[in-house]
């Protein structure tokens, strides 16, 4: 997972500090204002409403770049999660390509894959079982492995087993890949500077404001509201394994796998 501090703290924790600081940003502004601007009264100059603006646009700018990457990752990862549970299914269906007894075995190994690939997604809030599922799924992957591995050595089985190589060197694979978009998020940096800007502008907004009354506070409010709701869907949608927003549909697909037992 991501070495970032802010990685670890939840969306909603950040956005709610994140909207104090916006409104507290303003009022300091503001002060700062009538501390070293007293002399000057009425409205401020073009200059410095344009570098508000641009401020807006830029913030705007990053904010819709790294939804778009983040709403981009979560598809991807449904469709998948949604490949994983077709080749799981494939290597559960390839198994009755064996005798009875490598069959069985078979089985019982791929639905012992298949709970803990669900407990994966489950324990994703627990960081003690999730890597104690971590490590059990490769222990299960190499039980899989060894034994279509001895087949392969074998006449009579080679056929089935080599079919068997392919699904499980996909199954794999995919679930590498899966664990990669799952890990992935945003980077530091990135939520770093959308915070620093949020909070320039509030103060640029504050320090350009000669009076803050009702009015501007109810567009002061809005605006921080707004913008503290949209990036917790941008951080949210970057956590699939453990926000509010999951790929329920594709995990769906992994749990009707029960079925085939």
């Amino acid at each position: 997972m991501s070495a970032s501090i802010i990685e670890h703290i939840d969306a909603s924790v950040i956005c709610l500090v994140l909207f104090g600081l916006m409104l507290f940003t303003v009022v300091w502004g503001n002060k700062m204002r009538k501390r070293f601007w007293e002399a000057e009264g009425g409205d401020t100059k073009g200059g410095m409403n344009s570098l508000l603006g641009a401020l807006f646009a830029l913030w705007g700018f990053i904010l819709a770049f790294t939804f778009g990457q983040s709403g981009t990752r979560f598809e991807n990862l449904k469709g998948v999660i949604v490949d994983e549970a077709n080749l799981l299914r494939t290597a559960i269906i390839k198994a009755d390509l064996f005798p009875d007894s490598i069959r069985n075995a078979y089985r019982t190994d791929l639905r012992k894959y298949l709970d803990e690939r669900i407990l994966y997604y489950d324990y994703a809030n627990d960081e003690t079982k999730f890597k104690r599922v971590r490590e059990e799924i490769t222990e299960t992957a190499k039980s899989l492995w060894a034994r279509t591995a001895a087949l392969s050595k074998n006449p009579e089985m080679k056929d089935p087993a080599y079919n068997m190589v392919l699904t499980l060197t996909n199954l794999f694979d995919i679930g590498i890949k899966r664990e990669t978009l799952l890990s992935a998020g945003i980077p530091g940096p990135i939520k770093y500077l959308l915070i620093a800007l949020a909070l320039a502008i509030c103060f640029i907004g504050g320090f350009t404001t000669p009076a803050i009354d009702r009015k501007e506070w109810v567009v002061i409010v809005v605006f921080a509201l707004l913008a503290t709701l949209i990036l917790y869907l941008t951080i949210d949608l970057a956590r699939p394994m453990n926000g509010l927003i999951k790929p329920d549909t594709g995990q769906a697909a992994i749990i009707e796998l029960r079925k085939l037992y």
